[in-house]
């Protein structure tokens, strides 16, 4: 994915070079690019807030501006950035709800922690990206962000396009629809059927609940499945 635009909100340094060190060892390892601005204070952030912001660190003990009195402001009118406190004052973990934190991280920083905070943080931004695809429905043609296809199947020689909000009907064989959708997100569980992995809840013996609905698994691709699975749910564990 293109870089992650990063603010760290730190008046300490220190913990501020080391939000950034974490970060390079990030990309290091990930090869996730980020882009990091750094402000001393909640005040500044507030008054110069970066636009299209993906990430905000921000310590709670500030002087002036306090980080739950930042967040509230950055919240106000921006409402899916991912705000994660880093503090030693984990008692305020309950009021980070009223911001929709996203977690906290306990200074001193432990690395191992932040990667997998980092890990499902772009997941989440991954998710939330339009990645548009063209599905011929009737006479029309549908443009469908493929992060929101749940499942697809197969209905009446043509195809059946379940997304999180509505179903569509499809007159290309689900062979077709395969090809253009993210291999490393899409499996084809059964001949009738391919799924998003990122919406598996749960694999049964006979089959892959998918949002709640049982989607039956073919007994030889059950195995490669497993392994696809636990790569794709891996990156963010």
């Amino acid at each position: 994915m293109d870089s992650i635009r990063v603010c760290i909100v730190e008046d300490d340094d220190r913990d501020a070079r080391l939000l950034r060190e974490a970060l390079d060892r990030f990309t290091a390892e990930q090869g996730t690019a980020f882009d990091i601005a750094v402000f001393h204070d909640g005040a500044d952030i507030v008054e110069r807030y970066p636009a299209d912001t993906d990430i905000v660190f921000l310590d709670i003990e500030m002087g002036g501006l306090d980080g739950l009195s930042t967040a509230r402001t950055i919240r106000a009118h921006d409402g899916d950035v991912l705000i994660f406190f880093v503090t030693n004052m984990i008692q305020f973990a309950l009021e980070g709800y009223t911001v929709n934190a996203s977690a906290y991280i306990v200074k001193p920083l432990r690395y191992p922690l932040f990667r997998t905070h980092m890990q499902r943080a772009i997941q989440t931004l991954e998710q939330r990206r339009e990645r548009f695809v063209t599905l011929r429905s009737g006479r029309e043609h549908v443009f469908v962000n493929s992060n929101k296809i749940m499942y697809v199947e197969t209905s009446q020689k043509r195809s059946l396009v379940h997304t999180d909000t509505n179903s569509i009907f499809c007159n290309e064989a689900l062979q077709a629809i395969e090809k253009k959708l993210d291999p490393a997100q899409f499996f084809r569980v059964h001949a009738s059927f391919l799924v998003n992995l990122a919406y598996v809840d749960t694999v049964m013996p006979k089959d892959v609940v998918v949002r709640g609905t049982a989607i039956p698994i073919s007994k030889h691709r059950k195995h490669f499945f497993m392994k696809v699975l636990a790569d794709y749910k891996g990156r963010f564990l």
